[in-house]
């Protein structure tokens, strides 16, 4: 039953976080800024990416995307529900797998509804060293 929590409470921190950051970054009209963390290596950095990971871009086929991320949660899901019934060491992980599917299908589907003010999905985390930076995320 706890492994049915941690993905709710992973959403929740997910949208919250989220939407924090959006708020903050568009009422300082702080666009295309960085908050330094941790020096050069960890930044906040607000994104709102259209495509999916490592910013591939996919905004044309945006629906499609937004369909395979509800069926990989589907699939995710059951999956998690065998485990629990097996006892398994991979629970955990998998929960948060959900958790970041479900907190990113949301965004996704955000981008769907008209006037939501919601480009793609939002990242923000943004490690590197100087001018290597790995990609922006969630």
């Amino acid at each position: 039953m706890k492994f049915i929590l941690i993905p709710i409470v992973i959403v929740f921190c997910d949208q919250l976080s989220k939407t924090l950051i959006k708020n903050y970054w568009l009422d300082n009209n702080l666009l295309y800024s960085r908050i330094d963390l941790f020096g050069n290596y960890v930044r906040l950095t607000f994104i709102e990416n259209p495509g999916i990971a490592f910013g591939l871009d996919t905004s044309r086929f945006h629906v499609y995307v937004t369909c395979l991320t509800i069926i990989a949660i589907i699939f995710i899901s059951y999956h998690l529900y065998i485990l629990v019934t097996h006892n398994s060491y991979e629970k955990l992980s998998w929960s948060f797998i959900l958790g970041g599917a479900i907190g990113n299908c949301i965004d996704r589907i955000m981008v769907l509804i008209p006037n939501s003010n919601y480009l793609g999905v939002i990242d923000f985390i943004d490690i590197g060293i100087n001018q290597y930076r790995w990609y922006t995320f969630n």
